[in-house]
């Protein structure tokens, strides 16, 4: 990652904005979901780190949430 604050981190052409919720590559703004958001986001807060799919599951969906976890979190990634 080239430079990161608490709630923005560049990395190549990407910018990536937590409070907007935006991830730009060259300004532009880049489409993604809610989902894949959060994964970029909680890697980029724990760099160098395993990411386990534990942890991952605890981040996208609250316990009572039913979801084919495998196929939700392949699919968001």
């Amino acid at each position: 990652m080239d430079s990161s604050t608490a709630h923005s981190a560049s990395f190549g052409p990407y910018a990536l904005d937590a409070r907007s919720g935006e991830l730009r590559k060259f300004g532009v703004r880049v489409k993604m979901g809610e989902q894949p958001f959060q994964i970029l986001l909680m890697l980029l807060e724990n760099p160098g780190e395993m990411v386990s799919r534990e942890q991952l599951r605890a981040k996208l969906w609250v316990d009572d949430t039913f979801v084919d976890f495998d196929h939700g979190l392949n699919s968001a990634v």
